[in-house]
């Protein structure tokens, strides 16, 4: 793992959380992943149910997750933990060299897929990949880690109804689902009220709702509720 050194260092500063169950890959990896500028390790847990605990408490940006977890699958807990926390951005690393597991890792909400085997340069472009927001897989996959990444994403917008909305009008919506009045959501974003107004008439219009209501039926119905 000395490799580390050759990796270009990220221009943002992301906080790491790691999650697996070998206490001695995890003192490796937090060694390499210390040693990159404006990276940084936050916490570590060996299992799912203090995982949970400890990425409340250190609220990273990307956790690096194993797969095979004492108390869990990691595709369940992947999808718990963006139930329970929708800004933390999961890379999955694992042993297990496979397709499928790439396909249901990203559809469950994972951002990236890294094998274990690969070299730490590798894991690190993965770790800034998920860090700014884009998703990754191994290039151990080939051609076919770009068709992956396609495939679940399509799948992910066809899923939901809210892709049609634009970046403010999801942001606008996020706060109204969160029970925020359209003062609150204007303070919330520094905006007007007017142009909140606006946003929801369009959002309205584009989901098909007339109301607060019916828009947190169809967020339910779709799973998109995060509390």
């Amino acid at each position: 793992m000395d490799r580390a050194a050759n990796a270009a260092p990220t221009a943002m500063n992301t906080k790491i959380a790691l999650v697996d169950d070998h206490h001695v890959f995890r003192t490796g990896l937090r060694s390499i992943i210390t040693g990159i500028p404006n990276l940084s390790v936050v916490g570590e847990a060996p299992d799912a149910r203090k995982a949970y605990t400890m990425i409340a408490t250190t609220k990273p940006d990307v956790v690096v997750l194993d797969l095979m977890l004492p108390d869990g699958d990691g595709i369940a807990v992947s999808r718990e933990l963006r139930r329970r926390s929708p800004e933390v951005r999961i890379l999955i690393l694992t042993i297990q060299n496979s397709e499928l597991l790439v396909s249901r890792a990203l559809a469950a909400g994972a951002s990236g897929f890294v094998l274990k085997s690969d070299e730490p340069d590798e894991i690190l472009r993965g770790i800034e990949a998920v860090g700014s927001g884009r998703r990754y897989v191994s290039s151990a996959f080939g051609e076919r880690a770009a068709e992956l990444i396609a495939q679940v994403r399509e799948t992910a917008e066809s899923n939901d109804p809210l892709s049609s909305l634009s970046r403010r009008e999801r942001e606008v919506c996020d706060l109204v689902l969160r029970g925020l009045s359209n003062q609150a959501v204007a303070d919330a974003l520094c905006i007007s009220i007017k142009t909140v107004e606006t946003h929801r008439a369009r959002i309205n219009q584009k989901l098909g709702v007339h109301s607060t209501g019916q828009l947190i039926r169809l967020a339910a119905m779709q799973g998109l509720l995060t509390t």
